[in-house]
């Protein structure tokens, strides 16, 4: 395998947009009730990537803004007529508009507070919505699921301490100091579970994607874990259940 930076999505893209699970009907259609009908409702999605949560924002939407600073991210992003999507540091934009709604789907970790409470206030309109949002793995239920975990802690038992990003109190904590400065009310918090079926192409790339996990474990054991799965992957696909956790505050 090959070696990936951590924070750099470039070479992920291709996996990225072909296994990453998707987010729930329901957190898009409790976005749309704070709008009462609207009919007009424009979106600007920060840290877009290949477009997973944008491609969603423009079911509710007329217009769709994604913004990533990952060039190959936007290449291979979904295409939608509604959506026009920019290459660019979310730090530098500034978009001669404002929007309904702005959101930052799994990405609200890698942005700096001071500057992203700025674009938000300049960027949302009065009553406006920002969402933070986790797609967040629950592996309760799923034995398969606890044996891949075991076996990755089996490369380094510092992976115990492993959870996705919406769990995690680096998240949590970022969010809470957010609030503290940012001049929105909220948040509201909600937790909204889904299901996603993953072939074994697909949990593949889920995995080839993982660019966090890729970099801290090493090219040796990465190949030693792809190796184990596919001698063990579940031959009729898998099941998997994904919590959306949201954060909603409003201007």
């Amino acid at each position: 395998m090959e070696k990936i930076t951590l924070g750099k999505f470039d070479k992920l893209a291709k996996a990225y947009k072909s296994s990453r699970p998707n987010y729930s009907n329901e957190t898009i259609n409790l976005l749309k009730l704070f709008f009462n009908k609207k009919k007009n409702i424009s979106s600007l999605d920060l840290g877009c990537g290949t477009g997973i949560f944008t491609r969603k924002l423009s079911t509710i939407s007329k217009k769709v803004t994604g913004v990533d600073a990952s060039y190959e991210m936007i290449k291979h992003a979904y295409k939608d007529k509604k959506i026009t999507y920019h290459n660019k540091k979310i730090e530098n934009m500034k978009f001669n508009q404002k929007f309904d709604i702005i959101s930052s789907a799994s990405s609200f970790h890698w942005f700096n507070n001071k500057k992203i409470s700025k674009i938000i206030n300049f960027h949302l309109k009065e009553k406006g919505i920002f969402l933070i949002i986790y797609n967040t793995r629950d592996i309760s239920l799923n034995n398969y699921l606890k044996k891949v975990e075991k076996k990755i802690i089996s490369f380094n038992s510092n992976f115990k301490k492993r959870k996705s990003s919406g769990s995690s109190k680096f998240v949590s904590n970022k969010i809470a100091a957010f609030k503290r400065i940012s001049k929105l009310s909220g948040p509201i918090k909600l937790d909204i579970t889904h299901e996603e079926f993953f072939t074994k192409k697909r949990y593949f790339n889920a995995w080839k994607s993982a660019n966090e996990f890729r970099n801290r474990i090493g090219i040796k054991n990465y190949d030693k874990f792809f190796k184990w799965l596919n001698n063990s992957f579940p031959k009729k696909g898998l099941k998997t259940q994904y919590i959306n956790k949201c954060w909603i505050f409003q201007k």
